[in-house]
């Protein structure tokens, strides 16, 4: 089996609950959302910063496998990209050595029943202002995302909610309370660089449906991938 991967490299992670533990990333290449604030950028090949190669594309289970059984001193294994859900299969063929960390835009619901043995899902809920179309659907089947990988005791789950300059107040805390019972707390996290007055009222409110916390991009405050 293999996958289109565009980076392997170890860092912390910047971003939620778990801000700050060290991680190797798996960054999969290609998405199926478009967001207007997205900043991610794929290379044709595979570039191993963690062990300092290059690779073509696809890349092998058996390789990545190996760079997972020989990672030292980290908290956990971040998938992410791009959306990983679409190389669920991928994932779901790994044997979990280490702890596994999805970070999704819990957008493929059949893909997502596929990946419930992981332990901890970074999953985004989408503000109306992020997409350029379909955010019906999308929230739709972000709900049902949420439901399969639901926050339990064998499981975390937590809920970020990216958020532009200026967002609808309303429709979020309506979007976040259809999914509240499926996390254990909210992360509200301002786009880079954006005013956050609005996004603290926010969570004054947010805290009324669950635990809510405002945490920013660290990693792009400390200059780090």
């Amino acid at each position: 089996m293999r996958a289109s991967i565009s980076e392997i490299f170890y860092s912390i992670q910047g971003e939620g609950l778990f801000c700050g533990v060290r991680q190797l990333f798996i960054r999969f290449s290609g998405c199926n959302l478009d967001c207007h604030y997205c900043d991610t950028r794929y290379s044709e090949k595979c570039r191993d910063y963690a062990n300092g190669r290059e690779l073509e594309n696809p890349v092998s289970l058996d390789y990545v496998q190996k760079v997972i059984d020989s990672a030292k001193s980290i908290h956990s294994v971040s998938f992410t990209g791009g959306e990983p859900l679409l190389h669920a299969n991928f994932i779901a063929g790994l044997e979990k050595t280490r702890t596994f960390y999805l970070e999704s835009n819990m957008s493929l619901p059949e893909k997502a029943r596929k990946l419930k043995h992981l332990d901890i899902i970074a999953g985004d809920l989408k503000v109306r202002e992020a997409l350029k179309a379909g955010y019906e659907e999308v929230y739709e089947n972000t709900v049902r995302s949420f439901r399969i990988l639901r926050d339990s005791d064998e499981r975390v789950t937590f809920a970020k909610i990216v958020l532009p300059e200026r967002f609808d107040f309303e429709d979020v805390m309506a979007r976040a309370q259809g999914i509240s019972d499926y996390v254990r707390c909210f992360i509200l996290q301002p786009v880079f660089g954006s005013d956050v007055r609005n996004v603290l009222k926010l969570q004054e409110k947010m805290l009324e449906l669950a635990d809510t916390r405002v945490i920013p991009q660290v990693h792009k405050y400390l200059g780090v991938r």
